[in-house]
């Protein structure tokens, strides 16, 4: 007897690569510059508190854009993955019931 197994939906197209990423990642740098400078000049304690203020409103300005919609799509799914399969010629992508599918 042939075991069937449903194949996971695909992920999203833009590999991670949205506006509040790149925001959040780009925060994170430019206040890691100031905190490496505070830790390597000496009496500059004041340069590393400043890095980690760029860090924590990069935090907040990504987490604020990905709830904006500006992140990854929060659906993911069947239906997404039906979307994404449609111009598969694999039949087990297009199937309507996956989870009954040959798996070969």
């Amino acid at each position: 007897m042939p075991k069937t197994y449903a194949v996971p939906p695909p992920p999203h197209h833009n590999e991670g690569k949205t506006i509040a990423a790149w925001a959040m990642n780009l925060g994170i740098v430019a206040g890691s510059v100031p905190i490496a400078a505070g830790m390597i000049l000496a009496d500059m304690d004041i340069l590393m508190w400043i890095g980690a203020g760029i860090i924590v409103v990069s935090l907040v300005v990504g987490i604020v854009l990905s709830l904006a919609g500006l992140g990854q799509p929060r659906e993911y799914g069947v239906g997404p993955a039906a979307r994404t399969a449609e111009g598969s010629a694999d039949h087990n992508a297009r199937s309507e019931r996956p989870a009954e599918a040959d798996a070969r």
